[in-house]
């Protein structure tokens, strides 16, 4: 444990140090919050360094090693103290309050993650993936892990980051994918707290009125970071009442919450009752708890970041028709997003428009800004989209709808927080942060709708339509809903002035938060049910299942450099295939067929790779071999357990007549060398 600790607190003063670097921009945007928006000077930081050794990878300009990195933070830290450094203002007590909560929590999580650490399961082997593939680069883009010869055709962008982090701290990647996991929850967790402080104290006093800014941004965040929705509370009454009890009944009741399975309210509309429109509404507890290290989870200090800069430029602007300090710093934001989580950047360009509108009431402006945005995006992501292809099938109308009693469950706490505020907001002087707040509650709300109107087509079969579409937009819907929720109900305090209206509505919230709050002790118990403490290394699952592999995994990652391609069996998705590739970075041929064929565009190119792998390892003719491994340039092959089971044919006496020399022969696995 005291181990583990001095890698999270190596990991945390690498951060820092970005985050000083960039201080001074931070600054400059967020010059009207009371604590300087010194939270986002971290997120700022990450993405701007981030975006640099993009772009300058892409064109082989810089390559990616640890000295260029330096560079890059050396370079960014004298151009930010010299234009913007002579206006600094820092407010150190935020500083110092910000920096302890981001290490709490970071710390905190860390230990979480500690107790069920392994990097296995769901989407961890692609993230895991691609984060050792970009550690192993050196011009990017990355090359897929599952696809030799190929760059990433998804959004790593959010790899990127923490593959930074890694570089430079120095810490193992299967550590720093724990650390990574933490990183985000507090990151998100400070930079909501920071963004709804500075709502509350636009409009209350900060020196009269500080504690209940601080009481409502943590309202916020807490609800934002390890809040679930009604699904708990609804499945554990349901239960109970069904046991026919007449009378309250203690123990009946701590049995019907013994019996509460927390994916349940990630999975409700389509599953209970089970119908043939299967959809998704995660949240981010849930992605914390699972710990995919996915875009959407990835994104949300960015996402934040987007909302946090809107709010603080719209607040001042004079909505002048090119205000490019606006247009510039949301184009490259959005462009971020975009890298990252693709979905975010038309939710956040929606608003901007939204927002933009309602404050100066100028639909012209608000096109012509707009446009300008957009066409500052497309330059910023140019280089990206260079060696992207986008997955979009196409729009369908929804041809299911989801009983509104369940979206009740899954957003009505909200609601009922939001909707006297909006019936009070009326009756009161409406500030400009009330229309920045209205701008937020209207967004989300037509996220929860759009998936009942429209959704993208992909690969998905056709009971999961819309899952994805859903997912991907009330993901956003719960961010934005959660945000708000801290800043109105102190914001009521003002509205309500009758005391038992407020109590009730005190009351009332009180009741809200407690029944979502405690979804986290649900999903936290039963995900990592803290048997023993593991320590943060998340590889010790390949060592206890696959002990040859993991001595193959050393292997490459203490003798070979770069990324030459190896052969292991092509496995389906979410199995247990593909793990020396996803822990060295180092590229097969065919890895997770399911996920190759929604990046390359359909089911041919990795179904004939797919084929291809099985040739060379059950084909007996030695001149189709010989030019598959010319034709995919492998240099290593791998005859191991899952190899052994898939392809029962192999003949290993031919890898060696074509000039294949066996280097590693380590108990049931053989690793042949060209």
């Amino acid at each position: 444990m005291i181990g583990d600790l001095f890698f999270i607190l190596r990991w945390w003063f690498v951060i820092l140090i970005f985050g000083f670097s960039f201080l001074p921009l931070s600054n400059f945007i967020f010059n009207k919050f009371w604590d300087k928006g010194y939270i986002f000077s971290k997120t700022i930081s990450l993405i701007v360094i981030s975006y640099l050794t993009l772009v300058l990878g892409i064109f082989k300009i810089l390559p990616f090693h640890t000295l260029s990195l330096f560079g890059l933070l050396i370079i960014s830290f004298l151009v930010n103290f010299w234009f913007f450094g002579k206006k600094i203002k820092i407010n150190w007590s935020a500083v110092i309050f910000e920096e302890i909560l981001f290490l709490a929590v970071l710390i905190s999580w860390s230990f979480v993650r500690a107790f069920r650490p392994d990097i296995e399961g769901l989407e961890k082997f692609m993230d895991f993936g691609f984060l050792n593939t970009i550690l192993r680069t050196k011009y990017l883009p990355p090359t897929d892990m599952w696809y030799a010869g190929q760059p990433i055709n998804y959004y790593y962008f959010g790899h990127l980051i923490f593959a930074i982090i890694t570089k430079i701290s120095q810490i193992s990647s299967a550590i720093t994918y724990n650390l990574s996991i933490a990183s985000v929850c507090a990151l998100s967790f400070v930079s909501s707290f920071s963004l709804v402080s500075n709502f509350i104290a636009s409009v209350f006093s900060k020196k009269k009125n500080f504690t209940f800014i601080i009481i409502g941004a943590l309202i916020s965040s807490f609800l934002f970071c390890f809040g679930g929705n009604l699904h708990l509370t609804y499945k554990i009454g349901q239960t109970y009442f069904q046991q026919n009890k007449t009378t309250f009944d203690q123990k009946a009741l701590l049995k019907s919450a013994d019996k509460y399975w927390y994916p349940d309210a990630t999975r409700f509309i389509g599953f209970d009752p089970d119908v043939k429109d299967k959809t998704i509404h995660e949240f981010p507890l849930y992605s914390f708890v699972v710990s995919d290290l996915h875009g959407h989870m990835n994104n949300i200090p960015i996402v934040i970041l987007i909302i946090a800069f809107l709010f603080s430029i719209l607040s001042v602007s004079k909505f002048s028709a090119m205000n490019w300090k606006l247009i510039t710093g949301l184009a490259f934001l959005l462009s971020v997003a975009y890298m990252t989580n693709a979905w975010d950047f038309a939710v956040y360009g929606l608003l901007f428009a939204i927002a933009y509108f309602i404050l100066s009431l100028n639909w012209h402006k608000t096109l012509v800004t707009g446009l300008a945005v957009l066409f500052l995006w497309y330059l910023f992501t140019l280089p990206f989209s260079l060696n992207f292809n986008p997955m979009i099938q196409g729009v369908n109308l929804s041809d299911s709808r989801s009983p509104f009693y369940q979206l009740f469950i899954l957003y009505g706490g909200f609601w009922l927080i939001i909707f006297p505020y909006l019936l009070t907001i009326k009756k009161n002087k409406v500030k400009l942060v009330d229309k920045f707040v209205l701008s937020l509650i209207i967004l989300a709300t037509i996220l929860v709708i759009i998936p009942e109107v429209i959704y993208l087509k992909d690969i998905y079969i056709f009971e999961h339509r819309r899952a994805n579409t859903m997912f991907k937009l009330s993901y956003q819907a719960f961010i934005l809903y959660s945000l708000v929720s801290g800043y109105i109900i102190i914001r009521m305090m003002s509205f309500l002035k009758n005391k038992k209206l407020f109590f009730f509505y005190k009351l009332l919230f009180l009741i809200i938060f407690s029944c979502q709050i405690s979804y986290s002790y649900f999903a936290i118990k039963s995900f990592y049910n803290f048997p023993q403490y593991k320590g943060l290394w998340g590889l010790n699952f390949l060592q206890k299942k696959q002990p040859s592999n993991m001595f193959v995994v050393n292997w490459f990652n203490q003798n070979v450099s770069g990324q030459p391609v190896i052969l292991e069996a092509a496995g389906d998705s979410y199995s247990d295939y593909n793990n020396i590739s996803m822990s060295t970075g180092l590229p097969t041929v065919q890895g997770w067929i399911v996920h190759e064929w929604l990046w390359r565009g359909g089911y041919d190119l990795p179904k004939q790779r797919q084929e291809d792998v099985k040739a060379i390892y059950q084909s007996a003719d030695k001149n189709l071999i010989s030019s598959l491994l010319d034709k995919y340039q492998v240099e290593y092959i791998i005859v191991g357990p899952q190899e052994k089971s898939k392809y029962k044919n192999i003949n290993e006496n031919i890898f060696e007549a074509l000039n294949f020399t066996k280097i590693i022969s380590h108990q049931d696995i053989n690793v042949y060398k060209r």
